[in-house]
């Protein structure tokens, strides 16, 4: 965003920050919350604090500093009535919670106990910090919902990187699936609207995550590795204790599982021609995106054992050499291959609001590798991010109601970052017939995404 778009919005961020403000504490860090943000929003080559006290005229950059890596605030604080209002616009009964994660690469010897060696896209092992997020997606926008700081193993069990990075003393390792499943479950008791989950395979691959969801009343669409294994027919499980007992040896302790299993990769390659259906997935900035699946119903190994029935949604793109993926979902009969197919396009939408809050916003701009200073600093950038979001609402054009997991936010972004504008790189426009296009890139967020290793 430059200057004079800055300019113009200042009396609507005011009047966003307002509410926000008297959270931050004393008179001081009110104003340095107003210039932060502020600064986030206005860009420049790197948004931290010297920068942002250079630019808007702050005040000394190291009292800016301190209130960010330092400052006597909670960012759950700050959150909580956020979320309140992300849901008051955007809350919608069939909305989905989508949950991935990002890197921010930092050079240097790991000195963090926050910090993960983790390969970069770009081929080269890089220290990374790694953060799991939650976005909020219904037929009137989306935005970031929550996010949770990655601590890995070998950074959780050693006590000199724990206290340099000033991590809790209760914080302890967690998967990502975890911590994905934490974000979610804890709006569940308060009623927060939704419907649906999405993840890619880092959370569909993973049981704890499967079941948790599932455990809590929700629907979900989830991608799952091509090497994973399922039952075609129903399977008979066998407990321990009525298994034949061996004439030597210990008696069997675990349950027996009897059926073949195969790789859904292998489910897919046998599906006749007529089993595929070409459906509208989503829609696009160049007319709706279409792509062709199948569903088979089957039953997930889960920890060697099968889960309850579900149904393994095969896409294959369009194209003359079609990219195949693989989703499950526990959504009923009552759920139409064509809504799943749309609950599982809007989760590029967390993708979209990933780029969008390190190109606009600064998210991966912070100069800490503080558990304090991370959780503040991302804190006012997904601060950032919702007053961009909810600002376009009055504009948005207007959805059905039975359209629910549209991507919205139609009006014109502001600045470099596309903002609500679903795009599926995999999938084809029904409009032009062409090639996919490439998912846009922002020129400064685009070289920061950075994807995990294997959990």
């Amino acid at each position: 965003m430059d200057e004079q778009q800055l300019k113009v919005l200042k009396p609507e961020l005011d009047q966003f920050l307002d509410h926000y403000t008297p959270l931050f504490g004393h008179d001081g860090n009110q104003a340095h919350a107003r210039r932060f943000v502020q600064g986030l929003l206005r860009g420049g080559d790197r948004r931290n604090a010297e920068n942002i006290a250079e630019a808007l005229d702050g005040g000394p950059a190291r009292s800016l500093q301190a209130f960010v890596t330092t400052g006597a605030w909670k960012d759950a604080g700050v959150l909580a009535p956020l979320r309140l209002q992300v849901l008051d616009v955007l809350g919608d009964a069939g909305a989905v919670w989508n949950s991935d994660e990002t890197g921010f690469p930092k050079k240097g010897a790991s000195r963090s106990g926050s910090s993960a060696s983790t390969r970069a896209p770009w081929g080269r092992t890089d220290n990374c910090q790694v953060a799991v997020f939650a976005n909020y997606c219904s037929a009137k926008g989306h935005t970031f919902v929550d996010r949770r700081l990655f601590l890995p193993e070998d950074g959780a069990a050693d006590p000199v990187r724990r206290k340099e990075a000033g991590v809790p003393d209760e914080v302890i390792f967690r998967t990502k699936p975890a911590l994905a499943l934490e974000m979610l479950a804890d709006p569940v008791p308060a009623g927060v609207p939704f419907r649906w989950a999405g993840g890619d395979c880092v959370y569909g691959d993973n049981p704890t995550f499967v079941q948790g969801v599932r455990a809590r009343g929700k629907w979900y669409v989830l991608d799952v590795s091509s090497g994973t294994q399922v039952w075609t027919e129903a399977p008979r499980v066998i407990p321990a204790d009525q298994r034949p007992r061996p004439a030597r040896g210990r008696p069997p302790t675990k349950p027996l599982v009897v059926g073949g299993r195969r790789r859904v990769d292998e489910i897919a390659a046998a599906l006749p021609a007529g089993a595929w259906r070409r459906v509208v997935a989503g829609e696009g900035s160049q007319g709706p995106r279409m792509c062709e699946y199948a569903e088979v119903p089957v039953w997930f190994c889960e920890d060697e054992l099968p889960g309850p029935t579900e149904r393994l949604l095969v896409r294959r793109s369009l194209g003359q050499e079609p990219d195949i993926k693989y989703h499950r979902s526990n959504a009923p009969a009552e759920a139409s291959l064509e809504k799943s197919a749309r609950v599982r396009w809007v989760r590029w939408t967390i993708e979209e609001d990933i780029q969008s809050c390190k190109g606009e916003c600064g998210l991966d701009e912070y100069e800490t590798r503080g558990w304090v200073g991370w959780h503040h600093h991302t804190a006012l950038s997904v601060l950032a991010l919702a007053f961009l979001v909810l600002r376009k609402q009055p504009l948005g054009e207007k959805r059905t109601p039975d359209d629910r997991t549209r991507s919205a936010c139609a009006a014109a972004p502001v600045g470099r970052a596309s903002l609500g504008r679903g795009r599926d790189p995999e999938m084809v426009s029904v409009a032009t017939g062409a090639q996919p296009p490439r998912r846009p890139q922002s020129p400064q967020a685009a070289p920061r995404r950075t994807r995990t290793a294997p959990k």
